[in-house]
């Protein structure tokens, strides 16, 4: 794998991880306002399910980036 090539798959996972991060984020937001109105609470779902919703994108990166390291690990192995 090309170094360039390999910049540009850094970039699209650290672009995706953004949208993805907004989405679960936003999602989480409005799942915890309908716990929120369901149990007549304040805003303690909201909290919880938006940095749950973080802390997934956080681990999807992770993961992401784990294996394209990975991969490019192995292919440099095989041109050895």
């Amino acid at each position: 794998m090309t170094d360039k090539k390999f910049i540009y798959k850094l970039l699209a996972i650290a672009t995706n991880f953004v949208w993805e991060a907004l989405a679960a984020i936003i999602v989480g937001y409005f799942i915890g306002l309908g716990l929120d109105k369901l149990f007549n609470l304040d805003t303690i779902f909201v909290i919880i399910f938006m940095i749950l919703g973080a802390l997934a994108a956080i681990r999807n990166l992770m993961v992401r980036v784990y294996k394209l390291g990975a991969k490019k690990d192995e292919n440099r192995d095989n041109l050895s």
